[in-house]
């Protein structure tokens, strides 16, 4: 098949992971940008470069001319390649855009929605119109379903394999990533919240500086201030005894990707409890979850122990096996496809 993906294509993007694996699937791959990529010069900085990506966000694309200007973009794209699905990756489009694309293509359009409810904004996929809405949240869904009757599907998240592995370290490579915890990703507030009652271990979060405005000095000496992707993800992952995967409040009853990416990293995680974990991986032979501060610390102090290493790799396998068999990016498409009828 050929497959539009309507999505961002930069490092570990949803988009980039999607069209790796439509392509290791003998699929050809459409690539459309639904944004613009505005002031996103290399020698400004990655932090200087979000700050113009949201400009761009929530000033410049809502500005008329230039939402119209993007959208000839994706019509001409569509009309210049015949499709067998349209899928787009987050909350990029207004209701007659999508009503213009089916009027170019009889292909379904669909909708596969990655993040959380906090990121919803505008929520224009309420009457955008698309065939099918995707959601990692079995909350929304349901939600979805009942009180809008939108037809919604439970997708959750998943991993790379191709990207996130079991990687051999060095000796020098296990001393800069080895930890006792570990994770990958903003310092947002909530995530500080938790680690500041967790300082008296030895953790190195890796991610970009938190921003300015976010001060929580005491979580200074964690801080990496460096970002890890793809290989150097995993050889964090799996060098640190914990990767602590605490969720985003905001996850209601979905899981985030790196729920999926540790295991597959050959990674121990302890992940905050949502009630869909026990749908995906079975609970303390496969993930370790906790529910509370004062459980989450039982469970570090319990697998930090070397008494219990036998346990936590048996964990660390477990994990990994069920994660690369049932829970890649090929599984999901193929869940998906088998969904809007393109089987």
């Amino acid at each position: 098949m050929k497959v539009a993906i309507i999505g961002k294509f930069y490092t570990e993007a949803f988009g980039l992971h999607i069209e790796e694996t439509l392509l290791d699937m003998k699929h050809e791959v459409l690539r459309i940008d639904p944004e613009m990529n505005f002031m996103q010069y290399k020698f400004l900085g990655k932090r200087i470069r979000n700050i113009n990506k949201t400009l761009y966000q929530q000033v410049f694309h809502k500005i008329g001319a230039v939402r119209i200007m993007k959208s000839r973009d994706i019509y001409t794209a569509l009309r210049e390649n015949k499709v067998d699905f349209v899928l787009v990756l987050h909350d990029y489009l207004t209701a007659s855009e999508v009503s213009e694309i089916k009027n170019i293509t009889k292909a379904p359009v669909a909708i596969w929605f990655p993040d959380a409810i906090s990121n919803f904004q505008k929520s224009m996929f309420f009457v955008a119109g698309y065939d099918h809405l995707f959601f990692k949240d079995k909350y929304l869904v349901k939600i979805l379903k009942s009180e809008f009757n939108l037809n919604t599907h439970y997708m959750p998240q998943s991993c790379n394999p191709k990207r996130h592995n079991k990687v051999k370290l060095t000796k020098e490579e296990e001393d800069f990533y080895g930890c006792e915890i570990t994770n990958a990703g903003n310092l947002y507030p909530s995530r500080a919240a938790l680690l500041k009652n967790l300082t008296d271990y030895n953790i190195k979060l890796w991610g970009l500086p938190p921003a300015i405005w976010l001060k929580v000095p005491e979580l200074n000496h964690i801080l990496m201030n460096k970002v890890v992707y793809n290989e150097e993800k995993s050889k964090a992952f799996s060098a640190a005894k914990i990767v602590l995967n605490n969720l985003h409040p905001a996850e209601i009853n979905g899981l985030n990707k790196r729920t999926f990416e540790v295991p597959a990293c050959g990674g121990f995680q302890i992940s905050t409890w949502r009630d869909n974990t026990k749908d995906l991986f079975e609970i303390d032979k496969e993930i370790i979850c906790y529910k509370t501060l004062g459980e989450l610390k039982e469970k570090i102090n319990y697998y930090l122990n070397p008494s219990n290493e036998g346990e936590r790799s048996g964990i660390i396998e477990a994990g990994y096996k069920r994660t690369v068999e049932d829970h890649t990016y090929k599984n999901r498409l193929l869940d998906i496809f088998k969904t809007v009828g393109l089987n």
